[in-house]
């Protein structure tokens, strides 16, 4: 039987080729005209998922991929092609849609309608009279909230709603009118909400929901309610049911279900099933899920609010998931438990599943014992919640890219060095055992100048609490004879500067010796505890923006001797440099014009062992100097009363807290300074990143490699897009002001 798919790699049509690839010896990907590499994110995904190596090796023998534009006619294809693709198929599975249900309804239909239309036109006109398996949705019952939707074709008669559902009613429609004119066989098949938990797979329905939640105005708004104790956070009240509830399905449980139905024998008409997990979610654990993210007590009510609050009406236009939770309908799969008896699943849908979905990895079921090596203790399962802590480089190399399995193979060889690497949480303890490169090496490939995207889904994609807290990804396909590897880790595990010196023993040649020494932190190591008891609190320049817990990195290459003027101190330059960024910087959200900034500086110990041993210095940054000499000035001065924090529990999260500090801005090291290669492949640049702990939206990171110095900017996304780029620009040019003789 000869298989086409569409969407193959979408959130659900990479599970669905997954499955389909265990059943058809090859496929054919109708992938989009202009989306290069759809073979490579396949290759990807199946390696995340821990397919067999035979069938990720084998993948361009069974992918036949042929690029189309659903949204024109024949496809995009000439007359002689389109017809040639319409004969060769039996079976077309129609999975790409634009899935935005915050989207007009003009947006929506070239894809959702006319590509339904397109791809109708290719399945009539082809010989072998192929089949058309049809994915919906369940939500094209529209706005209809109680009683059981039946698997039959609706009407619109209760109306929609969004536009998202009646493009995809109208899609549907097309369907059944096909079918009957044409006397062919179809099946559309309707999921509910599909989710998953999975690190590295496309965003699912649930994450965008959260993910645009965050980003509306009314949460950027509240960026500084993230700071506050929850309770005494502003209220947000949303419509809801009392009895509501949900129905969300695993992806790759909805793909093999899909999938058993189309193995069986249609009606010969129109077959409609519902695919549905056996238990729904009460809508007060959807409410719990929102409330991990969003920075505001979420609070529902049964009847609209006599008199909305200010956080109501910012929120009001921006919620386009509102409605569903007054949804208290059921979804009728008689259909499916006919043909394949009743429904199981293996996957509990609970809150922390769900949380999971949002972010994997997040949940704090999933935060082991690791944490409590880190500084900052217990504070590491709440950081997870509204940031990102983890941090990491990336490492340029010129030449030919290696596979994946190379990689994997010469870490595997090389783990002896790096024993931290294999602790892991068992039993509330931090023990070592067995590790598998394969669950921590991965192949990320990308479209050319993709480099940039890559480290964004890496930054976005939690790390597993079910190994060892770190990874590293392939990436390659950016450009031209240079690929790199993004090597990530919590700061449980280890920190900056012991990335550095892990990244040396794995991916280099050379000898190995003991780490070179770092700076010294500068200060009287008792003068905290005398002077120091009562901390200013933070200006907070960030605070008119919302934090997403999801980061975005942009770097700058410069020459690395504009930062060694004789006399002059690295780290004051650094962070004198910063502070007239920061002053200078037209995206940077003042409300009452530049103040001092306090910026925590994670100070290296110096031990040789890599592991997590940075402790963290309060800094204050003067953005409200004019003169550069005097603000280089102000920055020493505060270098040398400020020493890392000491091992007091008080006295850490003091330094860590969101009203003690602004900022993150990484401390400067000579990092890998010698060169090294990776099978012939030279190193020729390695950008740092550091973690952003809770309520923290930006960091500034600085490094230096041979001749070349990379300073680096991590942005929260709730921040303006252009920031962290045009930081960088203004750091480099403050640096010039400090340096100019």
């Amino acid at each position: 039987m000869r298989v086409a798919i569409t969407g193959a790699t979408g959130f659900l049509g990479l599970h669905l080729l997954r499955e389909l690839l265990d059943r058809h010896r090859t496929i054919t990907v109708l992938s989009h005209a202009g989306s290069r590499g759809a073979i490579d994110r396949i290759r990807a995904f199946l390696e995340v998922t821990a397919a067999p190596d035979e069938l990720v090796r084998r993948l361009p023998e069974r992918l036949r991929i042929v690029e189309t534009d659903l949204t024109q006619p024949r496809l995009g294809l000439s007359r002689s092609d389109f017809t040639s693709l319409a004969d060769s198929i039996d079976v077309i599975w129609h999975c790409a849609g634009d899935r935005r249900i915050d989207a007009t309804l003009a947006e929506l239909r070239p894809v959702n309608v006319e590509g339904t239309r397109h791809l109708l036109e290719l399945a009539e006109v082809g010989r072998r009279r192929p089949r058309m398996l049809h994915i919906s949705t369940a939500y094209v019952a529209g706005s209809r909230r109680d009683g059981t939707v039946k698997e039959e074709l609706p009407d619109d008669s209760g109306g929609f709603e969004n536009d998202y559902e009646r493009s995809r009613y109208e899609a549907e429609v097309l369907v059944r009118d096909w079918a009957a004119r044409s006397g062919r066989a179809a099946m559309i098949l309707r999921p509910t909400t599909l989710v998953s938990d999975r690190p590295g797979v496309p965003g699912n329905a649930l994450r965008y929901m959260v993910e645009r939640a965050e980003a509306t105005a009314g949460c950027a708004a509240l960026g500084w309610a993230a700071r506050l104790p929850r309770r005494i956070r502003p209220v947000l009240r949303l419509i809801s049911a009392p009895e509501g509830r949900l129905n969300f399905v695993p992806v790759h449980e909805a793909a093999r279900v899909m999938t058993r139905l189309a193995d069986l024998a249609g009606s010969g008409g129109v077959d409609v099933y519902h695919v549905r997990h056996p238990h729904d979610v009460p809508i007060e654990v959807v409410r719990e899920v929102l409330a991990e993210f969003l920075p505001v007590r979420l609070r529902f009510v049964a009847e609209p609010p006599a008199g909305p609050t200010g956080v109501e009406r910012l929120a009001e236009a921006h919620t386009a998931f509102m409605p569903y939770l007054t949804h208290r309908r059921s979804y009728d799969d008689s259909g499916v438990r006919a043909l394949l008896g009743e429904p199981r699943s293996a996957v509990g849908i609970d809150r922390d599943y769900l949380v999971d979905c949002v972010r994997p990895g997040r949940s704090g079921r999933r935060v082991g014992a690791q944490r409590h090596s880190h500084p900052e203790h217990g504070r590491a399962e709440r950081a997870e919640r509204a940031g990102s802590v983890e941090l990491g480089c990336v490492l340029r190399f010129r030449g030919l890219a290696p596979t994946v399995e190379d990689l994997r193979e010469a870490v595997a060889a090389r783990l002896w060095r790096v024993p931290t690497l294999a602790y892991r949480t068992d039993g509330g303890h931090r023990r070592r055992g067995p590790l598998d490169p394969a669950r921590h090496v991965h192949a990320h490939p990308v479209g050319p100048d993709g480099l940039g995207t890559a480290v964004d889904e890496a930054l976005a994609a939690r790390l597993p609490r079910d190994r060892p807290l770190w990874e590293a990804r392939l990436v390659h396909g950016h450009a031209h004879d240079e690929w790199a590897v993004i090597v990530k880790a919590h700061p449980a595990l280890l920190d900056g500067a012991s990335v550095v010196e892990v990244s040396r023993r794995l991916f280099g040649v050379e000898p190995i010796d003991a780490a070179p020494a770092h700076p010294a932190a500068v200060g009287d190591p008792g003068a905290c505890a005398r002077v120091r008891r009562l901390l200013p609190p933070a200006t907070r320049p960030f605070a008119t923006r919302g934090s997403t817990g999801t980061r975005r990195l942009a770097w700058l290459g410069l020459d690395a001797e504009r930062l060694h003027p004789a006399g002059a101190d690295q780290d004051a330059l650094f962070l004198a440099a910063l502070a007239g960024a920061l002053r200078d910087c037209a995206d940077v959200p003042w409300r009452r014009g530049p103040r001092p900034v306090w910026a925590l500086v994670p100070t290296p110990s110096g031990a040789a062992e890599p592991g997590a041993h940075a402790r963290p210095t309060r800094v204050r940054l003067p953005c409200d100097q004019t003169d550069p000499a005097r603000r280089l000035a102000l920055v020493t001065e505060a270098i040398r009363a400020a020493h890392p924090a000491s091992g007091a529990r008080w006295h850490a999260r003091a330094a860590t807290s969101p009203w003690q500090v602004d900022l993150v801005a990484g401390p400067i090291h000579r990092w890998l300074r010698r060169p090294y290669a990776f099978r012939g492949s030279p190193l020729i640049g390695a950008v740092p990143f550091g973690g952003l702990p809770r309520g923290m939206p930006f960091g500034m990171f600085l490094a230096t490699f041979e001749d070349t110095l990379y300073v680096s900017a991590v942005a929260d996304t709730g921040l303006p897009a252009e920031l962290a780029e045009s930081l960088c620009a203004s750091w480099s040019t403050a640096l010039d002001e400090l340096t100019r003789d």
